[in-house]
Formats: structure tokens, sequence, C-alpha cells
């Protein structure tokens, strides 16, 4: 039975969604090793490498793009400048670190966001030794049933409707996602991190951590190298194209699906070439990374790339014969996710990732009993909400604190703590919702200024080494009624005195509504790389908490 296709504007409808093939003996033995493995590439018995050829380029690389160097080994292994290459395979989250332990010259991850979290010092910066050039790419396609593509269709055929049906869980099936593993390729991270973006561009990092944080626990996280196909109505897979192309080669009858190019966005791997800074500056490697670089680059990767399933950077279609049965990709490229955008993936999906210390502390002021325009409750009982919705985020070894701050609150000080630092066990779980239950608002002035003081000691005090420490004021006023407080500028300069690289603090002021000190606050506290987020709406509140368990409100 052959293949049938039905093009229809934005969708591909497919009469068998096939499964995919392993695209070589080299990656398949890789993956089987749990994912790194060291092969050596000279191009085969039957075309071996120059006599003089002794250099060799060690090269970390992802199994989805190894099968390109193998093709290219023989070609670089003679000539002028000719090069062994020693290639190990590592993917996702780890390659970084393999990229530094195994001393590597050459790193080609399948996506130039993973070199947000290596070391800088081991890479060459751009553009010494043609660092960040983009190899190859792969844009991501949505697969689901024709059901639920129309209503997908419905909200607008991309990434943003696709975060409302997700957040709604309405309808039968309600829509539900499937991805690989965020940690463990490209293909995930880029897969959830393409679904929180378009969030974040439409409504800020707030609103992202927000949908991320809804969209965990409806995703199934598919694990090791499996394309994350869909296996139910209702079930949305977010796939990149060189992983979809086989799929539908190999064949599976039981189910049609529609294939989605979005319309709003496009996420797609990159393929990024990242020289060591060590090869960089050795002539000899210099000119070695050159060779290789040509040939990826040029005519010879031509083929290679295809057969693996890659586009070149300039290709406006899939690799392959013309006349390619996938909708076209026209919506314009994302940014490359940056390094904070990457941590709000890995704390949404791993508990440990959202390990910190945090310290709140809540302006229990008068005016925080005021009704939020556009809700009907109060300011306090948003933040009671969001900072116990906060702590269920949290892993057991974080920890957490709560204060309650106004003028002269337990005097001589103008705060005091409702729930005192310590690591959320069981216990301190308990005390934690005893503790929201006791923050009310009350009528006394704000305090702000030496809370904020007090606050960022305390937490350098617990610093605890490895873990992050936050500290989060939340205030919908300015620094009033508080005779005898520290003016901004000393505000400033006993934070500055109070810094310390062996235990970083990060503040960060949430505050609500659009009082006149937010502007004078932000420059205040620019010196220590503080933080201020300005909060308007109810939704705010709750996002701006869930942000802190998503690593914090800096960006």
């Amino acid at each position: 039975m052959t293949d049938r296709w039905i093009m229809a504007g934005a969708h591909a409808k497919v009469e068998r969604l096939l499964r995919p093939r392993l695209t070589a003996a080299l990656v398949a033995g890789a993956l089987a090793a749990g994912g790194a493995m060291v092969v050596s590439m000279t191009g085969g018995s039957s075309t071996p490498p120059e006599p003089g050829c002794s250099g060799a380029l060690r090269v970390v690389t992802a199994s989805s793009f190894a099968e390109v160097l193998t093709a290219l080994a023989p070609a670089v292994a003679t000539g002028p400048n000719c090069a062994r290459l020693e290639v190990q395979v590592a993917d996702g989250r780890g390659a970084a670190a393999e990229v530094a332990d195994q001393g590597a010259d050459l790193w080609i991850p399948d996506d130039a966001a993973w070199a947000g979290t290596q070391a800088r010092a081991v890479l060459a910066e751009a553009p010494a030794a043609g660092a960040g050039t983009v190899l190859a790419v792969s844009p991501f396609y949505l697969v689901t049933d024709p059901a639920t593509a129309e209503r997908v269709a419905g909200e607008g055929n991309g990434w943003l409707g696709l975060d409302r049906l997700v957040a709604a869980q309405t309808g039968i099936p309600p829509v539900t996602l499937a991805l690989r593993d965020p940690a463990g390729s490209g293909d995930g991270l880029l897969a959830a991190g393409a679904a929180g973006e378009a969030v974040w561009i439409d409504a800020g990092m707030d609103a992202s951590a927000q949908a991320l944080a809804r969209m965990m626990p409806v995703t199934r996280t598919v694990p090791g190298s499996e394309p994350a196909l869909p296996r139910s109505l209702g079930e949305v897979g977010v796939v990149p194209e060189y992983a979809l192309l086989p799929a539908l080669r190999a064949g599976s009858p039981e189910e049609s699906h529609t294939v989605i190019a979005p319309a709003d966005h496009t996420a797609a791997l990159r393929f990024s070439w990242f020289p060591s800074a060590a090869a960089a500056a050795d002539p000899a490697k210099a000119a070695q990374l050159d060779r290789l670089r040509e040939a990826l680059t040029g005519a010879p990767a031509v083929e290679a790339l295809g057969a693996a399933g890659l586009r070149r950077p300039s290709d406006t279609g899939p690799p392959g014969e013309p006349g390619s049965p996938l909708p076209a990709v026209t919506a314009p490229l994302y940014d490359v996710l940056a390094p904070h955008h990457v941590d709000h993936v890995f704390a949404t999906w791993y508990p440990a990732d959202r390990r910190a210390d945090v310290l709140v502390a809540v302006d229990v002021s008068g005016s925080m009993n005021a009704r939020v325009p556009g809700s009907s409750q109060r300011l306090i009982d948003l933040v009671k909400a969001g900072f116990a919705d906060m702590g269920r985020q949290l892993p057991d070894d974080a920890e957490l604190g709560l204060w309650e701050f106004g003028v002269q609150l337990a005097p001589p000080d103008d705060y005091q703590a409702l729930l005192p630092s310590a690591t959320l066990s069981p216990g301190h779980r308990e005390q934690l919702d005893a503790a929201v239950q006791r923050l009310q608002a009350r009528s006394a002035g704000t305090g702000l200024h030496d809370t904020m003081l007090a606050a960022y000691l305390a937490a350098q005090e617990r610093h605890r080494d490895g873990v992050p420490s936050h500290v989060v004021v939340f205030t919908d006023g300015h620094n009033e009624l508080d005779p005898g407080s520290l003016t901004l500028q000393q505000l400033t300069q006993r934070l500055v005195e109070a810094q310390d690289p062996q235990r970083p603090v990060r503040l960060t002021v949430a505050a609500f509504g659009d009082k006149p000190d937010v502007a004078p606050l932000k420059k205040a506290l620019e010196p220590i790389d503080g933080y201020v987020s300005r909060l308007s709406t109810a939704d705010a509140v709750g996002r701006a908490f869930l942000h802190v368990a998503a690593g914090g409100l800096h960006d």
C-alpha cells in the first residue's frame, strides 16, 4: 500500500504515520550506550587517510548529526590540513560537560541554545574560527488527528493557540501534548520551549512560566530517541522534520494524522559550530577546523545533510526530492532560546531544578486589603494563594521562608517572620499553610527599604553552596510613614557593601500597581543586579510566584 497525502493550506494529511528508522549503526550504538561514545572516523577501509594525516580533531556532536560527519570524514582525511575525526556522540544537557571533560576541539550540538549551558571560557567567542555558524536546521511540526487539527486551526493554527487549547482542557477529548524529554535532546528542549516562547512574546516571562506549569502535567514526555508521535485522539505531537520524515517512510497504518506547520512562529533546531577556545588559538587546529567547516557548509555536505533529513540554512523546503508532501514552513523563526528561557523549561520539568532558597517578604500595609481592579479578590488574598502555590512547586530540599512587613510591625523592626526559613520537610510544609493563614493586612506604613536590606542580609547569612538564593519582596506601596528609615541612596550603599561573590543573593521587588517609587527603585537596585517587576492584574500576581519557582524573576 502506498502512502497517500492530501495537502490543504498549512496542513498535510497523512494516511499512514510511520515509525522511525535508525539513521545509522553508529547512532544506534551510541544511544544504546547511554547517549555517549567515542568513535574514530578516518574514512573507513575504502578511503584510508593519507600517511601524513596524523592530526586528529576531537568532535562532540548530537546523535542526529553524527552520520553527517561519518559521510564527510573521508573527504577531510586527505589533502592539505587533513584531519582524522574522532567523534563522541553526546545529546542533551550532558553534552556540555562532555565538551569540557573530553577536551574537545569542536562541539556541534543539535541547537545553539545548548551553548548557553556551557562555560563560555571553554568555547571560542564569535566570530573566531566561525563560532556560532549554523550548519543545518530542522523545523518543528505539530502532528495530530484531523479533528484536533481543526481545533488548532480555529485558534490561529500556531503555538499561541495551542497553548490556549492546552490551558483550557475543555472538549472531548481535551487537547494534550507529546514531546521528547527536554533534557535529552534539542527535540524536547525546543518543543517545550516553543510553546512557552509564544506566550513570552505575547504576554511576558511571568505568563510564560505559568503556561509551562499548566502544560507539563498534560504532556506525555517521551524518553529515548523515538519521535513524539501522537498516540491518542486529542494529543498533539511536537516533532522536528528530521525525525518526522523517516517516520513517514517507515509506516504504521492504524490511523491518519494531520501535520501542521505553525502559522505564528517557526521553531527549528539549529545545528551549530562551536570550536573550543584552545583549538581556535592553535594555528594547526584552526586550519583543520576551517577545512571541516568548509566541507560542512559547502557542496560536499548537501548529500550528507539530505540523508540525515536536515536542511541547509538557506533551504526553503524539506531535504530530498522536489514536491515533498510536508506543509510549507513560512512563519518567522524564533530567536535562539536564551539561558533564562532554557532554565524555565528545566525548572518546569525537573523538580531538582527548582531547588532554591527563597525568602518572601510581603507588605501588609492597609492598602493590601484593597480589591484588585478587574477582580473580586483582595490583593493580600491573591498573594497568599500565590505563595502557597509556589511552595507546592518547590522540591523538598529547597528552603522557604515568609516575612510580613509594615512600619514598626515588631519594634524596633518593621518585619517579622511568619515562617522561619527551613527546608521543605513535611513538618515545614504544614507550618507553611498555617503561616499563610496568618498573613493579614493591617493599618501600618510600608517600611520597605529597611525590610529589603534585612531580608537580603538574612538570605546571605543562610546561603548554601550550590543553591541559588532568592529574596522576593512583594509590595503595593512605597517607603512611607517610616521615620528614620534608610533612604534609597543609603539602601543602595548598604546593599553594595553587603555583596559577597561567595554568597550571592538575587533580590527582586514585585511591585503591584503604578507607584511613583518604582522607577527610582529600579535604578537603586541596578548596582547589585536587582530587579523590579511591575504587576498590574490579578493574574500577574499568581504568575509572578510561579516564576519564582521556575528560577526567579530575573530575566
